[in-house]
């Protein structure tokens, strides 16, 4: 089950960001600006992650047995597990930091959709710190 997750998300992925930047270039003129923007950025978005994600994996297949156990092993390391958590600590504040950029554009510019958008985004970030430190917290 994992291993067609693997697979099939970046395909899904690509899709689903093809489809959404198709409708911006055929349709783009009968939308709004900020959807065109909304569905252009989503579309990118998709395909990007999608899209590496299909690289990466034959990037994968292409590897002898050797190097995919050595990559396995490497994914899996306490070393390599400590330098993406302290990674992912550091970008969790710098992400922290430039989200209140677009929330104070919206406030100078008094755009009452993307202050509450930006609102949201803020507030769910921070959510979901709080939340997983309790979840680690319980786990350890």
């Amino acid at each position: 089950m994992k291993e067609k997750l693997k697979r099939g998300l970046p395909l899904a992925g690509t899709v689903v960001g093809l489809a959404l930047l198709a409708v911006v270039i055929f349709r783009g003129d009968g939308l709004p600006g900020w959807a065109n923007g909304l569905l252009a950025g989503l579309g990118g978005a998709a395909l990007g992650v999608g899209g590496g994600g299909i690289v990466m994996g034959m990037a994968v297949w292409r590897m002898t047995p050797k190097e995919r156990s050595e990559l396995e092993r490497s994914e899996t390391d306490e070393r390599n597990i400590a330098i993406r958590e302290k990674a992912a600590q550091d970008s969790w504040y710098w992400t922290s930091a430039l989200l209140w950029v677009p929330y104070v554009a919206a406030l100078a510019r008094q755009d009452l959709p993307f202050i509450l958008l930006s609102a949201g985004v803020l507030f769910f970030h921070h959510a979901f710190y709080l939340f997983h430190m309790g979840r680690w917290a319980k786990r350890m």
